[in-house]
């Protein structure tokens, strides 16, 4: 079973919300299994007089290299990595298939290990089980270490842990680099496993806080409305109640969209209801008049069985779109929504602030 470290935001920098995710080639490290030797698509980065990482775990004669036979965490193999007390240590590194882009935010996560059993050396006497760490560089040829964005702290659990960052380049990136070092600056001998990376996702980013403050109420709508699309598009915001009066916002802009396009009725009858007592609550929110009773009411009768409508009540839910549009053009629920973010902007800019 895999647990989860959440490590501390690194190097944190305002950032644009810029460009689609990146994808690393082969992400979990698969190959043959084999001593010395890196996975396909990725670059050996020790040095020459010393052997390069290695793909585990062998089940086959010799097996298990090292001692090490954990499972993947991803797929078939994993990568394994040493530092060793000599002052050399194991890394590698991938071009990326777009660059890191300075000033903006990557969320990334890798999954990594210590296996309890690591004997290396001419006969298999030395001991690498001690826990070190790993360290992620951005460069811009193969193995660049020009800028240091994360690190771990010591890996020392024999289970999959997955670890996740938020890298933060201040210079444009070609390549990712991922080396083997020591806690300290004192060499000795130890390893750590990897496995199954993540994507590379950029982070959106908001305004200052006194920018925010100088935008009249349409400006602060479009942000608020923009910046819950991107970070749902990011799976970072999946409940607006983190986030109650820019929910608001949101959602009852997403009513006067969908109804706008399908009508009230295809509306009601294709949202849960969970949902649609969510919006209800939205348009209360912004007091709304007029529609937002004809919603409810449209709601009340699609629950009742059809053979208890009365002709009235069928007239009422056939003739809904219309009004619907009727009282969209008396009281726009855009103006509405204005009103609602001029009376609690304040509350607004903090959501946004603190996201």
């Amino acid at each position: 079973m895999r647990n989860y470290i959440i490590l501390p935001l690194l190097l944190l920098c305002t950032g644009l919300f810029a460009q689609d995710r990146i994808a690393l080639e082969n992400p979990s490290f698969e190959d043959t299994p084999r001593a010395g030797k890196v996975p396909q698509d990725w670059i050996n980065c020790g040095p020459s007089e010393q052997t390069p990482p290695d793909v585990h775990p062998n089940d086959l004669p010799p097996y298990h290299f090292f001692g090490v036979n954990m499972r993947p965490d991803e797929g078939w193999t994993y990568l394994g990595m040493v530092a060793r007390d000599n002052g050399t240590q194991e890394s590698v590194s991938q071009k990326l298939s777009a660059p890191l882009q300075a000033n903006v935010d990557y969320l990334f996560s890798i999954v990594l290990a210590r296996s309890e059993i690591y004997y290396s050396g001419p006969r298999g006497e030395v001991d690498f089980t001690k826990p070190i760490v790993l360290r992620i560089w951005g460069g811009n040829e193969p193995c660049g270490t020009e800028e240091l964005l994360a690190f771990t702290t010591p890996v020392e659990d024999p289970l999959w842990l997955e670890y996740v960052f938020t890298l933060s380049p201040t210079q444009n990136w070609d390549y990712l680099t991922f080396e083997a070092y020591y806690e300290g600056d004192k060499p000795y001998n130890g390893h750590l496993l990897l496995d199954n990376c993540s994507e590379l996702v950029p982070l959106p980013s908001v305004p200052p806080r006194e920018e925010l403050e100088a935008l009249d109420d349409a400006g602060l709508e479009k942000i608020v409305l923009e910046t819950i699309d991107k970070y749902q598009g990011v799976d970072l915001l999946p409940d607006l109640a983190t986030v109650p009066y820019m929910g608001v916002c949101y959602k009852t802009r997403q009513f006067e969209k969908q109804a706008a396009e399908s009508g009230l009725r295809a509306l009601v009858m294709n949202t849960p209801f969970a949902e649609l007592t969510s919006l209800i609550r939205a348009l209360e929110a912004i007091q709304l008049g007029e529609n937002l009773t004809l919603l409810k009411e449209v709601v009340r009768i699609s629950l009742r069985d059809s053979k208890d409508i009365s002709p009235t009540e069928y007239r009422y839910f056939e003739n809904a779109d219309m009004t619907f549009r009727e009282n969209e053009a008396l009281e726009p629920i855009a103006g509405k929504r204005l009103e609602f973010i001029k009376k609690y902007r304040g509350l607004i800019i903090e959501e946004l602030t603190k996201l």
